[in-house]
């Protein structure tokens, strides 16, 4: 959906956004909000109390999920590029009827800058046979257990489903990632029906 606010210099400022909420979170809808010191509309959310309106726009989107649409997805996501993996994730899991299983390569730069950690912890571990998560971090703590630097080819064939007509790859990340993520996934032999980009 697309949220509407004013800049620092009271100018107009559109953003979109990802709820983390399903269709079935009846009355309310929860964003995450990554904000940043400069963000226009970052500012904007500094600014809200509680009880004010924030004007939205939606649903909108051209990924339309239904279960048992695939044998398996994998997802490659990239900072604020989780918001997406995680509604579909939720939706695929909580969903007794959806055999789907999920893999997914989580990218961020610091440990710190994990959004979701518990949220996705907590669904790994209720569906272990269903949900694993990489993560990938380019500046890790020391005693680090998972990936280091970006998400990389052999990263791919290790944790995502291999080239297959009943899988598809989801990416979402900062447009450097994503074009890397094509070319990674391209050089693996998944074909442009295999992939879909939010």
């Amino acid at each position: 959906m697309s949220c509407r606010g004013k800049d620092q210099n009271g100018d107009d400022v559109v953003k979109p956004y990802t709820p983390t909420t399903l269709d079935s979170d009846l009355g309310y809808f929860e964003l995450i909000i990554k904000m940043y010191p400069q963000g226009r509309m970052s500012h904007h959310f500094r600014e809200m109390q509680e009880g004010d309106y924030l004007a939205v726009k939606g649903p909108k989107g051209r990924f339309k999920y239904q279960p048992g649409q695939v044998r398996a997805f994998g997802m490659l996501a990239g900072g604020t590029g989780i918001t997406p993996m995680f509604q579909v994730a939720r939706a695929i899991l909580e969903n007794p009827k959806d055999k789907t299983n999920i893999h997914l390569i989580y990218a961020n730069v610091a440990y710190e800058d994990i959004l979701l950690k518990e949220e996705l912890d907590e669904l790994t571990s209720r569906y272990p046979n269903r949900m694993s998560v990489y993560y990938v971090l380019n500046q890790p703590p020391e005693g680090w257990d998972g990936g280091v630097g970006f998400i990389s080819k052999e990263m791919i064939q290790v944790h995502c489903p291999a080239p297959a007509e009943d899988i598809k790859i989801l990416r979402c990340g900062p447009p450097p990632m994503n074009k890397a993520m094509a070319a990674h996934l391209q050089a693996l032999g998944y074909i442009s029906e295999m992939q879909f980009q939010f």
